[in-house]
């Protein structure tokens, strides 16, 4: 199978694959530019635990509709992890983290049980340069 072909199946499996069109929302996890950030990194690690597989319907029938489907974080038959259903999830699950402007989650590492999947990560103060001596 082609590099194109396995990336076109993998899509077809995402609920609400966008590509190319203006969007307002919260992106799935990113990467940022490469280039040096002034940062404070908080030193708590934090877990979240999220449903592995199901309904999104089920976890939160106020928000998604039946139409809305279903998902799967990690598929074993593919060896895939689905980045835009984690953060689907941790909305349905109302686990999202609850961070300042100025603040991001960095995932460190998952673990992906039978059941659920496992984020650990940390707390990062994006500075603005001109602070990155005083902190």
């Amino acid at each position: 199978m082609t590099k194109k072909k396995k990336v076109d199946k993998l899509k077809s499996a995402l609920v609400d694959w966008a590509e190319g069109d203006a969007q307002l929302g919260t992106p799935s996890m990113v990467m940022l530019p490469s280039r040096n950030y002034p940062f404070k990194v908080d030193k708590k690690i934090h877990k979240i635990v999220l449903t592995r597989e199901g309904s999104y319907n089920d976890l939160d029938a106020e928000f998604f509709s039946d139409e809305d489907g279903e998902f799967k974080l990690y598929d074993e038959e593919r060896n895939v992890l689905y980045f835009p259903a984690i953060s689907k999830v941790l909305y349905a699950e109302k686990k999202y983290p609850d961070l300042k402007d100025h603040q991001l989650f960095a995932p460190l590492f998952m673990v992906v049980n039978k059941n659920d999947v496992e984020i650990f990560g940390q707390v990062i103060d994006m500075l603005e340069t001109n602070n990155l001596e005083e902190k």
